[in-house]
């Protein structure tokens, strides 16, 4: 909906149609308001046309200046989000890797387990046949 707002500009009265809400057009007067009366009280030759000039430039300057640095932080964020998404992918693929690890690790302890039975089951028969060998020459000789 629009709306007028009256404001006073360095002495001239406007009324402004607008969509914006009346506190934030007054806040923009005022400011513009000061801005004038302050260059037109540090240079008494000034006209008001000519300091609404040196304030629009003023203006444009800064708001360049913030499309600018806006435009700055934009491009650091995406920098930002495609090095936090190289990074995830290194996580994940680090990640990946150690489960391959720990699945070797433990195909291998079951290995190990499995060797280390078959091992001790080989010395458990050999120290069998060892027995059963010296009990066999023990009882030839008692023939």
């Amino acid at each position: 909906m629009v709306n007028k707002v009256r404001v006073n500009i360095a002495g001239t009265p406007y009324a402004i149609a607008t969509t914006d809400p009346e506190k934030y057009i007054l806040s923009l007067a005022k400011k513009l308001d000061e801005d004038i009366t302050k260059l037109l009280d540090d240079n008494a030759n000034l006209s008001v046309t000519k300091a609404a000039v040196f304030c629009a430039m003023d203006y444009l300057d800064e708001y360049r200046k913030s499309t600018g640095s806006a435009e700055n932080m934009r491009s650091q964020i995406q920098d930002y989000i495609a090095d936090a998404t190289r990074a995830k992918l290194a996580e994940d693929k680090v990640k990946a890797e150690n489960e391959v690890l720990r699945r070797e690790a433990a195909a291998l302890r079951e290995q190990l387990e499995k060797m280390r039975n078959k091992e001790a089951r080989r010395e458990e028969r050999a120290q069998q046949a060892a027995q059963q060998s010296a009990a066999e020459g023990e009882a030839d000789k008692a023939e």
